[in-house]
């Protein structure tokens, strides 16, 4: 007589356990001033509160590195940080002499560096690469509170001198091929930026917000569908909009037309609205599918 032994062998289900693999979103950040995000400087609580919660929409741990397209680096080409580690650049004056002493020791990733240089050159848009230059507060000023673990790899991309937003909302577009594999986009500005209001401000007896109308614009379009959102281009011709962002001072809006480029068809949505200083209304968007 013989005996048959049959053996079964349960294989995973390999389809049903693995994650799907992370595409990653498009997101513009309100970076506040200077370093008092960080100090908790009390007109800048929200902003602060607003960066830590970032990881409440974007998974930090399935990221592979986070591209950080920066209003505080302008350069006349797409200039990208290309060393293994950076230092940081206290871009900003007069401040409390802890905001001097900050650190954010991320890595960069030289080899994404150079992907991203390549694309941009098969893209016919002129870069360079740069491994001296420190990362400047539009970069570790957000990131010590979206990810103070600093274990994701950053790769910081400056806005264009010119100030063209056609020519950011295609280097959005360029960008946007890296978001599939796990690589997010964070523009880091303000979606209302005149120096010379801030300082007019009073805080305390502000009674009326003074740009809703270029706030609306800036929700219907990151908001709305691709072709919609095209519309962005054109900010300067909108009501309001050179109030809020006066011709050749526009640096802390040109990262929100790069997020816009680098959405894809889907319409954004609103991630964070607060009223700075009393009076200038401040909006976040996220846009996290393709």
């Amino acid at each position: 007589m013989k005996l048959f032994i049959i053996v079964i062998v349960l294989l995973p289900l390999c389809h049903s356990k693995m994650e799907d693999a992370y595409f990653a979103p498009s997101v513009f950040l309100n970076h506040g001033g200077g370093p008092y995000p960080v100090l908790r400087e009390k007109y800048n609580v929200e902003i602060g509160d607003s960066l830590k919660n970032v990881s409440n929409f974007v998974d930090l741990r399935r990221l592979k590195a986070i591209i950080i397209v920066t209003a505080h680096r302008e350069e006349e080409v797409v200039t990208i940080s290309s060393g293994g580690r950076h230092s940081l650049l206290y871009d900003y004056y007069n401040f409390p002499p802890e905001s001097y002493e900050f650190k954010y020791d991320a890595p960069g990733d030289p080899e994404l560096a150079g992907k991203i240089h390549e694309a941009f050159r098969n893209a016919g848009i002129e870069s360079a690469l740069d491994d001296k230059r420190g990362w400047d507060h539009g970069v570790f000023i957000p990131m010590m509170l979206i990810n103070p673990k600093a274990d994701i790899p950053i790769i910081q991309i400056s806005i264009l001198k010119n100030q063209n937003a056609a020519q950011h909302y295609e280097i959005g577009k360029v960008l946007y091929q890296f978001r599939k594999d796990a690589v997010a986009i964070f523009g880091s500005g303000l979606s209302y930026h005149n120096m010379k209001e801030f300082k007019k401000a009073d805080p305390e007896n502000e009674k009326e917000i003074v740009n809703l109308d270029f706030d609306n614009f800036l929700n219907d379009v990151c908001t709305g569908d691709e072709e919609n959102r095209k519309k962005i281009i054109f900010w300067d011709r909108e009501k309001g909009a050179l109030d809020c962002h006066p011709l050749g001072e526009a640096d802390h809006l040109m990262p929100l037309i790069v997020n816009a480029g680098a959405a894809g068809t889907r319409p954004g949505k609103k991630i964070f609205e607060s009223v700075f200083l009393g009076k200038f209304k401040l909006s976040g968007f996220m846009w996290d599918e393709k």
